[in-house]
């Protein structure tokens, strides 16, 4: 008896395990087609809100990649098929319900119903749902917010590298698709048509909005929207003190003002009274109108613009112009100075600079003046395109003179710049002066046993320091030594330099090789040159 109540409650278990299981498996089974879901409606508080919530994620997580260019505008955003809703509900019980705009534009409301909100801005799709579902949740908060925007495609045709459709966001703009189809190199900025699927036309001015960062310029993108981007064919003009001179393209509704915007407004050093503006009147003539910037800028005189219309801002004369020059080496402070050309000279900025160090030579000063000043002389190319052969004596001390002017650099004297005040010239603007410090040594080269650097001796002469060097080699052509200066860099025969100084070169060259017959042409040259002398003496006195 015992063993038949056992059989029957472990059947009944089995039973109810068996008739568990198939019910999970009918509710995993998709629908079959042609039936219906139950008419009776959950209550909120029976909605499966993990699941929205896991729907949430994976909508999220479905496209990483959604670059937005900043927050979204409520006011500005309008809602389309595919955005994704997220409904906030806490206070007495939390939820969480997500929301997907079908493709006729309408939303499916737990317990409300079906909504349509297709074109409409997001913060009246807001308002709108809570107060749809404001009934149903009492005493509660609720909230709405844009989960995810919604993708779309747009056409863009014209002058672009790549037509056709591109994928856009419901946080798209049209910047964002033109630069991503490439316009060509004459493509239009200023005048891109967005034709919008109601039929309206919006035009996007992507020059002026590059400059200005007005979004104004730069409009939204909406489901389906065409961009047709003609060829640039108006320009105006903008030289002068501007950031930004150049051509730009002409908008529909530019004015002398924006012409400004677009040039970067005027530079500090920019004459704001007296600004120039070129118009065409025709195809051949034009007329010009001073301008006061000021009163442009105030909106009193602001007239539209026309292709071709160029706008000169001039500068300030010298506007915060300062000459200065370096000195460097032997001196207190070394460095840059400023100055006032025609009133600085060089011993203002010695005096600046503190004076010289003790071990400066006063005696070989250099200046070099990188700011000539000088036009191109064509005579100076012409005679530097002849041989030495070719120039005459005259042409040669000319170009040489010529030469001499283009000198970057030249030496003074301390001393005699003391003595004679025409010495001390006056400054220009990028003029260096340096100070070297005094070599006490001179130096002896070429043909000689020992050739070195000697210790300077007052009063040692030429012979003196070549016998300090061991005296001539067998080489040595003693009668053709030069002597180069240390201070002006002149090179000069022996025999005319009476006194030596710190740092001359003395060189001794090598005595050139003659052999028999370079002997006996000379000889002969000079006989025959004699016979000539002397038959011509004859024929003149018979």
């Amino acid at each position: 008896m015992k063993f038949r109540w056992y059989a029957l409650i472990v059947t009944a278990v089995l039973a109810m395990l068996l008739a568990q299981a198939a019910r999970a498996q009918d509710e995993d089974a998709p629908p079959e087609e042609g039936s219906r879901p139950p008419s009776e409606k959950p209550a909120p508080e029976d909605i499966d809100f993990a699941k929205s919530r896991e729907q949430a994620k994976r909508v999220v997580s479905s496209n990483p990649n959604l670059e937005l260019p900043g927050a979204v505008d409520p006011d500005q955003y309008r809602v389309g098929p595919g955005d994704i809703l997220q409904v906030s509900v806490w206070g007495g019980i939390s939820r969480t319900m997500t929301l997907e705009v079908g493709p006729e534009g309408t939303v499916q409301l737990p317990t409300a119903g079906t909504m349509k909100i297709d074109g409409m801005p997001l913060r009246r799709v807001r308002a709108d749902i809570i107060e749809r579902l404001r009934p149903e949740f009492r005493g509660v908060n609720i909230d709405v917010r844009l989960l995810r925007p919604r993708r779309f495609v747009v056409y863009v045709t014209g002058q672009v590298k790549n037509p056709g459709s591109i994928p856009a966001s419901g946080a798209s703009r049209v910047a964002d698709i033109v630069l991503l189809a490439e316009p060509m190199k004459d493509a239009s900025q200023r005048h891109i048509e967005v034709f919008h699927r109601d039929g309206t036309l919006e035009i996007a001015d992507l020059g002026l909005f590059l400059r200005t960062a007005s979004q104004t310029l730069n409009p939204w993108l909406r489901d389906g929207d065409v961009l047709n981007i003609p060829s640039a064919s108006s320009w105006i003009h903008i030289k002068g003190a501007v950031s930004r001179p150049g051509r730009y393209e002409l908008g529909s509704r530019d004015s002398l003002r924006t012409l400004l915007m677009l040039g970067g407004d005027a530079l500090p050093s920019a004459d704001t009274t007296r600004a120039l503006l070129v118009r065409w009147i025709d195809s051949a003539s034009s007329e010009s109108t001073w301008v006061d910037m000021g009163t442009v800028k105030a909106g009193s005189f602001n007239p539209s613009l026309r292709n071709g219309d160029r706008f000169y801002v001039y500068y300030i004369p010298q506007f915060q112009v300062l000459d200065e020059v370096s000195i460097l080496g032997e001196v207190q402070r070394p460095g840059g100075y400023p100055i006032k050309e025609g009133r600085d000279r060089i011993t203002d900025i010695v005096r600046a600079a503190g004076g010289f160090l003790p071990g400066a030579d006063l005696a070989a000063i250099q200046v070099r003046r990188e700011n000539l000043r000088t036009q191109e002389d064509p005579e100076l190319q012409r005679l530097l395109r002849l041989s030495r052969r070719d120039l005459t004596n005259s042409e040669y001390e000319v170009l040489q003179t010529k030469l001499a002017g283009q000198r970057l650099e030249y030496r003074i004297d301390w001393a005699r710049l003391q003595s004679d005040p025409n010495l001390d010239v006056l400054l220009l603007g990028g003029d260096v002066i340096r100070v070297f410090r005094v070599i006490n040594s001179v130096r002896v080269d070429g043909q000689v046993r020992h050739p070195g650097i000697l210790s300077y001796r007052p009063g040692l002469g030429l012979n003196d320091y070549v016998k300090a060097s061991g005296g001539f080699s067998e080489r040595a052509w003693p009668s053709k030594i030069r002597v180069t200066r240390s201070v002006t860099g002149q090179t000069f025969l022996a025999k005319d330099v009476t006194q030596l100084d710190p740092g001359d070169l003395i060189w001794v060259p090598e005595k050139v090789d003659l052999t028999f017959w370079d002997q006996t042409r000379t000889v002969l040259t000079a006989a025959a040159q004699v016979a000539t002398v002397i038959l011509a003496f004859n024929s003149v006195h018979r």
